[in-house]
């Protein structure tokens, strides 16, 4: 009987004929069975005594190496048996490896011995050692099947990497993809917080009202005529630096007085600011201007009282916006509050920036006004309500005015009330009969017109909607508020200008 072939290295291309069907079909099954029998049944084509590789060499006594290549490669007996399909790879491969060397001889492509096939047990049995992990075997097809394991692990592990490969790829595209949405949606609202701001540079009071003026005419709520006196007048303003008054309403104070001196209700007592105009914000601010125009509210109750004239002997008209923001610059320049200044990048005329407690402060302690902030940095009640912030006011206005009289026409000033948003003005409270307190507040978004109803005397008071806030009425987290006391020496201006790089306000816990 002759000797069985010994096992071939795959060749090139891809493995052992049957072997790529087997990987087609998965790896087996009936199919495959029944031609195992036939190949027992029938001898092998080539006269091997066992059914090797598929069209198997039976002169493949050794591996052989490409010397173009490097690949290692079966069949000695290429030259023998030309038609054998290993042999016709091999031509292929070598063809390939050395394309000079095309149409010769495989032997002439340089091709060395590998390996010799493996030694005899000692009782006439061959062994077979497997080319990819040395496993010794006495069947030529126990080999196969066993080399053809190999070729399918391998199979499935370069498309188990691939996939890994893939799914790694498409992980990391999705985390591109997510990052650059999350650095686009931080610079959106980046963007929307400096328009909200003011902070985007698209101009001041003065391209905001030239701007919704034409938005009017447009709309038809405008002549043309009246856009352009309203535009001479605006550009005068400007120019002089005054507010040209035509948001203002005046005499309220006083109408609220008589309204609680004839009020017999639930009204215990009523303390009330010093006369205080009320502004509200215009074509060129709304939106941003609350801060100026309660400054404005304060600076008209200081104008009133004389004992402020020698700090304001060079502000004796309310100022512009413009001109506030200008106000607020030089108390800068002077070194009033660095850090708020940093912020603003030392700059406020021409922008729609926001101004808060900080600039209002910085803004009168450079007139020499002596004023504090009073910090209420969280809620002092339940619901998330401030009594001890209405606490703070009624002493503020109660404080030398311990008359008995209902209606206490105070000379306090007015305070600037501040939270996360908006500012309005403290102008007085209510003590109910219940002793519960009652801020009276004017609000820049509140319209001329609606003031003017104040001005008209109404007994049952409901007018007075428009100014009343109870305690339940103020929910923010954090309110501040900038109270006037006083004026300040040039030795304290200094000492508080030196100190303002750590501006600092009283909290209240």
């Amino acid at each position: 009987m002759a000797a069985a072939a010994p096992p071939l290295a795959a060749p090139p291309g891809g493995g052992p004929r049957r072997s790529q069907q087997a990987l087609r079909r998965g790896g087996g099954g009936r199919r495959r069975r029944r031609r195992r029998r036939r190949h027992r049944a029938r001898p092998p084509r080539w006269g091997t005594a066992a059914p090797g590789w598929a069209g198997g060499c039976e002169a493949a006594a050794a591996m052989l190496v490409c010397d173009g290549c490097g690949r290692a490669l079966p069949c000695e007996a290429a030259r023998r048996h030309p038609r054998c399909p290993p042999c016709q790879g091999l031509r292929r491969h070598a063809a390939a490896a050395r394309p000079e060397a095309a149409g010769k001889e495989p032997g002439a492509h340089g091709w060395r011995l590998l390996g010799a096939p493996g030694a005899d047990t000692g009782n006439g049995e061959q062994l077979y050692e497997c080319p990819i992990c040395s496993l010794t075997c006495t069947n030529l097809q126990f080999l196969e099947e066993h080399v053809d394991l190999h070729l399918e692990e391998h199979s499935f592990s370069e498309g188990g990497n691939m996939k890994d490969l893939e799914l790694a790829q498409q992980l990391q595209n999705e985390e591109d993809k997510k990052q650059r949405l999350e650095e686009k949606r931080e610079k959106e609202e980046f963007k929307k917080l400096q328009r909200q701001y003011g902070l985007d540079s698209s101009g001041g009071y003065k391209q905001q009202f030239l701007k919704n003026m034409e938005r009017e005419v447009d709309r038809g709520r405008m002549q043309p005529f009246e856009y352009h006196k309203r535009k001479a007048d605006m550009m005068e303003s400007l120019a002089v630096g005054i507010d040209d008054g035509k948001t203002k309403t005046s005499g309220v104070i006083e109408a609220l007085c008589k309204y609680y001196q004839n009020e017999n209700k639930d009204v215990r007592r009523v303390w009330l600011s010093a006369g205080v105009d009320h502004f509200h914000s215009s074509l060129g601010d709304k939106g941003w201007g609350c801060g100026y125009r309660n400054f404005q509210m304060l600076l008209s109750s200081l104008l009133q009282n004389s004992f402020y004239n020698d700090c304001l002997r060079d502000t004796a008209l309310i100022p512009s916006i413009p001109k506030i923001q200008s106000m607020i610059e030089d108390a800068w320049k002077e070194g009033f509050d660095p850090h708020g200044a940093s912020h603003f990048n030392n700059r406020l005329r021409g922008s729609k920036a926001w101004i808060g407690a900080c600039e209002i402060y910085s803004l009168l302690t450079s007139l020499r006004i002596k004023c504090q902030i009073i910090d209420f940095h969280k809620p002092t009640g339940p619901m998330g309500t401030h009594p001890r912030l209405f606490e703070w006011v009624l002493r503020y206005y109660s404080t030398d005015n311990e008359g008995g009289t209902k209606v206490v026409c105070t000379s306090r000033p007015p305070i600037y009330l501040q939270h996360q948003g908006h500012s309005r003005t403290v102008v007085g409270i209510e003590e109910k009969k219940n002793k519960t307190l009652c801020l009276l507040l004017f609000d820049p978004g509140c319209p001329s017109q609606e003031m003017q109803k104040l001005l008209k005397q109404s007994t049952d008071g409901t007018g007075l909607k428009l100014l009343r806030r109870f305690v339940g009425g103020l929910k923010e987290k954090q309110y501040q508020i900038v109270a006037v006391d006083g004026i300040l020496t040039l030795e304290e201006k200094t000492a508080r200008c030196h100190a303002s790089w750590v501006l600092t306000s009283e909290k209240i816990p």
